[in-house]
């Protein structure tokens, strides 16, 4: 009696529990790898533990511009870029307090076009989407992303179903088996010249004075994160051709003193770092391959110089992954 009592709510527990499992499976298997472009957790995660000196997060702008593997070659630093399009502050604050799980850099840069983004944009399925799935995520998905997204980013299956069609084998294998690390290290690199560029500087418009209040809350949010983590923080806009106004770029140097976050603008300074507008812009906003190789490697001499970060000691495997990911792009 006791054991047919008993039967059939336990039957019932193991058929949600295989649903779910299937389900989280097929959701994974659906979803497409992401590998660019932003929003790469796979191959982060794939980093050996605290191996990493800093973190850079941000929009495109900073995977575009920043090239790791150029900073490594340069000075000797690890880091990576976590950034993703659009890349909102309140996703930031999660991204990082993920990133933190498996690193424990001396320094977080963090590009600041996001000041100036509305409290949603674009990305919010790519950026909250491909986030390791626990409580960040849900932090993410409650607090940094559209209502109307949040039954898509809970249960991914309901984004991607329709890839049945379409799904191989080897993009499932792939989607389901444990990433590994890459040579990207979170930069993409793009190719190509803005035709107008000649055109610019370009201004951009500053937000609403509500919509830049609380994208400031959540910069403060993110410097206690790494106060509390004995982080340095900086506070970074890169050099480019869709600029704030100067007044608006003095008022969030303002803004980042009262909080205590070192500020650094280079918006105007690309001739001083050796950026040729005519040459080193994919677009008013990102720079292309070779600019991103040139600001990448006068900002390792920042890092190292300015900020004074040193490399932590690496074992001979990652130092030997480091040395062939320089080589792969000196190719």
């Amino acid at each position: 009696m006791r054991t047919s009592k008993w039967r059939e709510p336990i039957f019932a527990l193991l058929f949600l529990i295989l649903a779910a499992l299937l389900i989280g499976i097929l959701s994974l298997a659906f979803r497409p790898v992401r590998v660019d472009y932003g929003a790469v957790w796979g191959p982060y995660l794939a980093e050996p533990r605290d191996s990493l000196d800093y973190l850079y997060l941000g929009s495109s702008y900073a995977y575009c511009d920043v090239d790791p593997v150029e900073i490594y070659d340069k000075t000797g630093l690890t880091g990576y870029v976590l950034a993703g399009p659009e890349q909102t502050l309140s996703q930031t604050y999660w991204y990082l307090k993920e990133a933190l799980k498996t690193q424990k850099p001396s320094l977080v840069i963090l590009e600041g076009s996001a000041l100036a983004f509305q409290q949603y944009q674009n990305y919010t399925q790519v950026n909250v989407g491909y986030m390791p799935a626990g409580l960040n995520q849900l932090g993410a998905i409650f607090t940094a992303s559209e209502p109307e997204l949040r039954t898509g980013l809970l249960f991914p299956l309901y984004f991607y179903h329709n890839r049945w069609k379409e799904l191989t084998v080897d993009e499932a294998a792939d989607a389901l088996l444990p990433s590994e690390t890459d040579t990207l290290k979170g930069f993409t690199p793009v190719s190509g010249v803005f035709e107008q560029i000649a055109d610019g500087p370009f201004t951009r418009e500053p937000q609403l004075e509500e919509v830049y209040e609380e994208n400031l809350t959540w910069l403060s949010k993110i410097a206690d994160l790494c106060e509390k983590r004995g982080i340095t923080l900086a506070l970074v806009f890169h050099p480019t051709y869709s600029q704030l106004p100067a007044d608006t770029r003095i008022r969030i140097a303002e803004d980042a003193s009262e909080l205590d976050i070192s500020f650094f603008d280079w918006t105007e300074e690309s001739q001083s770092i050796g950026i040729t507008p005519t040459l080193h812009y994919y677009d008013p906003g990102h720079l292309n391959q070779e600019g991103a190789a040139i600001f990448s490697a006068w900002l390792g001499d920042f890092l190292t110089g300015e900020l004074g970060v040193s490399p932590r000691p690496q074992d001979s495997e990652n130092t030997a992954a480091w040395q062939s990911a320089v080589q792969v792009r000196k190719k």
